[in-house]
């Protein structure tokens, strides 16, 4: 779908150890203002074993057509990322995590920004100078901080959270972009539309560690992401640039 305007978002919720949260994290979406503008929820499961399956089995009959259960056909969470956007039907995309960390109310937000820039990836951003963070670790957040900071400095723009997968993304960038790699999609996400020139704009948002379930990264792992991302975005960086209409 080649659409530059917008016309309606697909939201994908990650889940794999969450119940009570997936819950809610449906039911604030349900209730946002724009719900209108939202064409489907996907609730996207780990695997049929998960706790978070047989939630999202109950919401699906509960909620009827706005809801959708899809299953990862990996296990591995960069190859999901690259299974995610081939559901999309509508002009917009957004993931958010079942883990109650993300301010969902930030797809309101991104909605109306939407409307008035359909091609601009808007992102809630933790370190945006008038976010609220609570709960997150001191080594979690040195560790982003200089992440973000080599991120900055790599691409010359003023970055606070280029790893985070809470923002709007249109379909049409996604397609211009041309992504050929699933292994690597999860970590050019957002690097790739920085380097060809694509609008991208952070807003403030409220985080708070997760209080249902259990993470499924542990510092080594987050490390080593972090390490990969970084080689991937240099990588990136000196590519040569897309020819974008």
């Amino acid at each position: 779908m080649e659409i530059n305007s917008f016309d309606s978002l697909t939201v994908f919720v990650l889940a794999s150890n969450e119940t009570d949260a997936l819950k809610e994290t449906v039911y604030r979406i349900k209730n946002l203002q724009y719900i209108d503008d939202i064409s489907k929820i996907i609730i996207v499961a780990k695997n049929t074993l998960c706790p978070a399956y047989s939630e999202a089995k109950k919401l699906e009959a509960t909620l009827g057509d706005l809801i959708e259960l899809y299953v990862q056909k990996s296990d591995s969470f960069a190859l999901c990322m690259a299974e995610m956007p081939l559901l999309v039907n509508s002009s917009h995309f957004v993931i958010v995590a079942s883990d109650g960390e993300m301010e969902i109310e930030n797809i309101d937000v991104f909605i109306s920004k939407a409307k008035k820039h359909p091609e601009r990836i808007i992102c809630a951003a933790k370190w945006h100078k008038d976010s609220v963070v609570e709960g997150y670790a001191a080594f979690n957040k040195f560790g982003s901080r200089l992440l973000n900071t080599f991120i900055s400095v790599l691409f010359n723009k003023n970055i606070k959270d280029s790893f985070s997968l809470f923002q709007i993304y249109p379909i049409s960038v996604y397609h211009k972009l041309n992504f050929n790699n699933p292994k690597t999609f999860g970590y050019e996400y957002t690097v790739k539309a920085l380097r060809n020139g694509i609008e991208y704009e952070e807003i403030p948002t409220f985080y708070k560690k997760r209080t249902d379930g259990k993470t499924n990264f542990t510092y080594l792992k987050l490390f080593k992401i972090a390490v990969v991302y970084c080689l991937i975005a240099v990588k990136v960086r000196f590519e040569k640039k897309l020819m974008i209409i």
